[in-house]
């Protein structure tokens, strides 16, 4: 028995296949149910409701406002405890400094008030009232005459060098009798020993220094010299162009010692003027 060649059914079968079929399709199965087509997406009308509700996107406006105003809120705290915190430290380095310089003026002013309450503590006042009532008639400068005190015998009535000079001006027994003699006091009833005595040697003394007053025209630095060196020895440096440039003014003191002794007595005069005569001083009265 002949068996067919397969070529010739194969053909066939591609014969058989309908129009509009590719070779590969199988056609359908008429007893199989068609297949399930899935249904569209559609969207959910409550994402509309929330993308397109005017009242959320309102809501959703206000909210980012207030995010954003909380920011600027916070910023702002932020900026003001900076602020805050500066002005702190300003008012802070500022009294400090106001209580630094406070403390310093004060410990300065203290050491100003001890310095002076030193001061005149070794310049004190005493016989004042005899001071001021003799310097005035002699029309003296009442804070030399202190300074001339002091500086001869630091306001001890009963001093006496080792030369014979006594009492608070120390006027020697030769000066004493010849003020004396000018104040028509050289009688029975004087004695070198009234020196002794505070007002007698004031007025003594006072009328000495208004005498060279007089004579070297109130220039402090002659009359100093003269009252310690004598009247002569004044007179002499003057001529001397070593000591004085134009016969007037004393440029130059020679001897050391008085030049010591009107430098301690000038300065005492200052510090007079300055605690206890700061008033203008008198003028010398004129040359009789």
């Amino acid at each position: 028995m002949n068996t067919p060649s397969p070529t010739p059914q194969r053909r066939r079968r591609r014969a058989d296949i309908p129009a509009g079929q590719t070779p590969l399709q199988t056609p359908p199965d008429p007893r199989r149910a068609p297949p399930r087509r899935k249904p569209p997406i559609e969207e959910d009308p409550r994402e509309e409701v929330f993308h397109l509700s005017p009242s959320r996107e309102r809501a959703n406006t206000g909210k980012a406002a207030a995010r954003r105003a909380a920011a600027r809120q916070q910023q702002m705290q932020t900026i003001v405890r900076a602020v805050l915190i500066a002005l702190c430290l300003l008012v802070f380095f500022t009294c400090a400094f106001a209580i630094t310089k406070d403390y310093l003026a004060r410990q300065e002013e203290r050491r100003r008030l001890e310095a002076e309450a030193a001061e005149r503590a070794q310049h004190p006042l005493r016989y004042a009232d005899q001071i001021l009532y003799y310097a005035g008639i002699q029309e003296l400068d009442p804070a030399l005459v202190c300074a001339v005190i002091l500086c001869e015998s630091s306001f001890d009535p009963m001093a006496e060098s080792r030369l014979g000079a006594r009492g608070l001006m120390q006027l020697m027994e030769d000066t004493a009798g010849w003020v004396a003699h000018k104040l028509d006091e050289d009688d029975a009833s004087y004695s070198f020993d009234l020196l002794y005595d505070a007002e007698t040697n004031i007025r003594y003394g006072t009328w000495y220094l208004g005498y060279l007053s007089r004579r070297f025209d109130g220039d402090a630095t002659k009359i100093v010299c003269a009252y310690h060196a004598g009247q002569g020895n004044v007179d002499s440096w003057l001529k001397n162009p070593a000591y004085s440039s134009d016969g007037v003014t004393l440029d130059v003191i020679p001897t050391e010692d008085t030049a010591a002794y009107a430098a301690r007595v000038l300065r005492a005069r200052d510090v007079y003027v300055k605690y206890y005569f700061p008033g203008p001083t008198p003028e010398p009265a004129a040359e009789s």
